[in-house]
């Protein structure tokens, strides 16, 4: 019985990587360029203060977590959202996107990236900087991709 056990979880375990293998296959020029496409269209929508252009480049059943630990769920929720502060605190801010730190493909359209982005101009806080990492959960919805989840996480001075 233990035994079976045992080799239950080795072959588990091999199909697992297996799997991480084949998907890190996916990993094409293509692919990349797509994700890089949806990261760049979501930095300019921010700085158009474009709430729509912004929540389209989320899933219909995404999930964002903000800075400030806030939750929405669901493309509309996130829209209204950014109705609300890009009408308000955000409506003179600058985001830029400062590198792509990852990407990894965990399934042929599933992928998760890394992202370090700075925010200038919250009326909230003037003559501030924020530097940020946001990790989003990626879905691919025929050639395109588009965000599933995501946090974004303020980065406090000195974090590299």
């Amino acid at each position: 019985m233990k035994r079976c056990f045992v080799m239950t979880l080795l072959m588990l375990s091999f199909a697992l990587k297996y799997e991480a293998v084949n998907a890190q296959q996916l990993d094409t020029a293509k692919e990349v360029m797509a994700i890089k496409q949806l990261i760049k269209n979501y930095e300019d929508a921010w700085n158009r203060h474009d709430a729509k252009g912004l929540a389209d480049n989320y899933d219909t059943n995404a999930t964002w977590v903000n800075w400030f630990g806030a939750y929405y769920i669901g493309k509309k929720d996130i829209q209204q959202h950014y109705e609300t502060v890009h009408t308000t605190y955000f409506k003179p801010t600058h985001y830029y996107t400062r590198a792509i730190e990852d990407i990894t493909f965990i399934k042929p359209d599933v992928a998760i990236a890394h992202v370090r982005t700075g925010l200038t101009g919250d009326a909230r806080y003037p003559g501030q900087i924020f530097e940020f990492r946001r990790m989003i959960v990626l879905t691919r919805h025929g050639s395109s991709w588009l965000i599933f989840a995501g946090q974004n996480a303020k980065l406090n001075e000195g974090i590299k």
